[in-house]
């Protein structure tokens, strides 16, 4: 399976939003790919693990078998994968989230779940927190990151425009640039929704460095502690750490 590089990246790491519309837009048009799609996706539903690089001749050998002895061609699959591929990603990265994931790919999960696109309001002015979403939301990271950095120098109380200044670095792996914005995010107590703690273990957790997994803990227990946001997230974690 040539493509299963490509495909496996698409539904485990961060594509960019023209890779990913590239990615749609082939299922529909390429018939073979989304023959890999379906087959890769039913076969994660199955055994639960992404297919690693050294189990790349095993994975050709079910698929080709699969294709031989299937009574129901594989192709039928693609309709309803095609339709659902946005959701496909999630709901996998879901359920490897609850099996056999690692802390780095739990964070990897989160992060295409709910920090692909950003809520973007009508209206705003120039350098405004919106100009700074809709170039997130368009994959213009380091531009995004610059516009929110700019707010957050001439505002030093913007709350969000330190969070999604400290998101843009995480998406860029900028991950001691985005640590220190979240940290800053922990002395705003007057917000219904403050996802400090769990962003900064989000971003030791993606980093992934020696040290880091038990810092992400701590900070994990924290939000369970004190019932911040991510606390049923952040206890599903734990148990899995």
């Amino acid at each position: 399976m040539d493509n299963l590089d490509y495909i496996e990246n698409y539904f485990t790491g961060e594509p960019e939003a023209s890779l990913k519309k590239e990615f749609e837009e082939r299922i529909i048009s390429d018939p073979e790919f989304a023959d890999e799609v379906a087959f890769y996706l039913s076969a994660k539903q199955v055994s639960g693990e992404v297919s690693r690089l050294e189990k790349k001749g095993q994975f050709k050998e079910i698929y080709q078998s699969k294709k031989k002895t299937a009574s129901t061609p594989v192709r039928k699959l693609v309709y309803y994968f095609a339709a659902a591929a946005v959701a496909a990603g999630i709901i996998f990265g879901t359920y490897t989230i609850t099996n056999t994931a690692s802390p780095k790919e739990m964070a990897n999960q989160y992060i295409q779940s709910n920090l692909q696109n950003l809520g973007v309001k009508m209206g705003g002015g120039a350098d405004s927190i919106q100009d700074g979403l809709r170039l997130y939301n368009d994959g213009n990271m380091t531009e995004a990151l610059a516009t929110f950095e700019k707010i957050a120098r001439a505002d030093t109380s913007s709350f969000n425009a330190k969070k999604y200044a400290g998101i843009a670095a995480l998406r860029l792996k900028e991950f001691q640039k985005a640590l220190s914005y979240f940290e800053q995010l922990e002395i705003y107590s007057g917000y219904y929704s403050n996802p400090a703690l769990l962003l900064q273990a989000v971003t030791l957790m993606e980093r992934d460095q020696p040290g880091d997994l038990a810092k992400a803990k701590l900070l994990l227990q924290k939000v369970v502690d004190n019932d911040l946001e991510g606390k049923e997230m952040a206890v599903e974690w734990l148990k899995k750490m």
